[in-house]
């Protein structure tokens, strides 16, 4: 199976009764071809014992990925590097690389393997850390997009910064009691490779180190690593491979420096595609030119995305809070995502909100049930019930490049993510053993 026939069933997939095929939308392929699939994966290749279709590397988790895909990385290996960088789409790769850049990647993926992977949906970075943490997916973790409404709390709260969403005081939350280790009711990878003796580490901006989210994400870390910059990141990374060195550990590293600038001006724009240019230098330079031989002995990189990204021009964003006609059928503000919203609508008014979105904003959006599309499948199997109560009673899906928003931003977005097309929903991934590239 290669990159050509994998991308070829990604894209051949469809959910008939729910979503138009006319959309030409990606589906997350939670049964052995997503990110959330990349847990179980690496449990596999770092244990002892041989890999039973009886016996599941994750117990509880999705299943890994094809073996074919990663079984000829198995000999030796004592240690697994997983790098996500926020946002690089599968696409913009692609993308990048015929125009003579990254050719760090190109190198990579030619001395191991380059597949595309879809990610989850909600494509969200925070819904797709969860996932790749825990190898579970969206309906089953429950942790679904940026803004969803807490009824714990009452409150439509910030998923990141664990706050209301009207505010922004890190960590609120916490300072009113919510303990952040039991807001994901499954373990995590981490915990798992625990108790067979596998210590995890991670490396991540020193902003979220020691913040509620992280303290959520990385339950069963032995040590997380902050950074100032990128070339800090790739140093640490580096500094960490000498000090495990022959250890059997799991290390992730996760870059949020494409993500900003693809939010801020566009993912097609010449600051997102300089940074882009920026980790493939500092990758290739401070990281895999300066490690040595030792470091690279039983050592697999791999590297991945939570989510790509698209343009939403500014006009095609319509305002929950600007516009009366919609808002006077809303119980409690928009959440989710601009690019897949969750609608809480007043008793009854269900009707009323699917009806003047098509009135008045005519092949903006799809609008589905949201308990049709979690039965469907969309966010995976199986549901828990924390996630019929995020997911609001409507689904509101934006088609081609419209989003839906709660309110105003302070700092506005040009590059949008979380919904279905090929662009924010395929990612790649790399997988080499760092022996080939001595």
């Amino acid at each position: 199976m290669d990159a050509r026939e994998i991308e070829q069933t990604l894209l051949s997939r469809q959910l008939p009764g729910l979503l138009p095929p006319t959309e030409d939308w990606v589906l997350p392929h939670y049964d052995g071809l997503s990110i959330a699939n990349l847990p179980a994966t690496i449990a596999a290749l770092l244990s002892d014992a041989p890999l039973s279709p009886s016996e599941p590397s994750l117990p509880g988790a999705l299943r890994p990925l094809p073996g074919e895909l990663w079984a000829d990385w198995a000999d030796g290996l004592r240690r697994v590097v997983l790098v996500i960088l926020d946002a690089l789409g599968y696409r913009k790769l692609q993308e990048m690389w015929a125009s003579g850049e990254g050719q760090v990647f190109a190198r990579l993926a030619e001395a191991g393997r380059l597949v595309p992977l879809t990610s989850i949906f909600p494509s969200t970075t925070d819904a797709a850390l969860v996932s790749l943490g825990t190898g579970r997916p969206p309906a089953e973790h429950g942790w679904l997009a940026y803004e969803m409404y807490l009824r714990e709390l009452g409150i439509a709260a910030n998923a990141i910064l664990l706050c209301p969403v009207w505010m922004r005081q890190s960590d609120l939350f916490l300072r009113w009691g919510l303990e952040p280790e039991t807001l994901v009711p499954v373990p995590t990878l981490a915990q798992h490779l625990a108790r067979d003796g596998i210590l995890s580490r991670a490396v991540l901006d020193i902003f979220y180190q020691n913040s509620g989210f992280s303290q959520m994400l990385y339950r069963g870390f032995a040590e997380i690593r902050g950074h100032r910059h990128a070339s800090d990141l790739w140093t640490r990374l580096r500094h960490l491979l000498a000090e495990t060195r022959g250890q059997r550990t799991l290390v992730t590293a996760y870059w949020a420096g494409l993500d900003t600038l693809a939010h801020a001006y566009g993912p097609d724009t010449e600051p997102a595609e300089a940074e882009f240019r920026t980790v493939s230098h500092l990758l290739g330079q401070e990281f895999l030119a300066r490690l040595p031989a030792e470091d690279r002995e039983g050592t697999l990189l791999l590297i991945t995305a939570d989510h790509g990204q698209i343009r939403v021009p500014r006009k095609q964003i319509l305002i929950a809070s600007e516009d009366p006609g919609l808002s006077q059928h809303l119980l409690v503000p928009i959440v989710g995502e601009s690019r897949a919203a969750f609608v809480y609508p007043r008793p009854g008014r269900a009707g009323a909100v699917r009806e003047y979105l098509e009135r008045e904003f005519p092949g903006w959006f799809v609008v589905l049930d949201s308990a049709e599309a979690l039965e469907a499948g969309l966010m995976g199997r199986p549901i828990a019930d924390e996630t019929v109560a995020r997911a609001g009673e409507l689904l509101v899906l934006p088609r081609g490049n419209h989003a839906l928003q709660r309110a105003p931003l302070q700092v506005p977005l040009v590059g949008r993510n979380g919904g279905l097309t090929q662009d924010e929903m395929l990612v790649p991934l790399i997988g080499t053993r760092l022996e080939a590239l001595a």
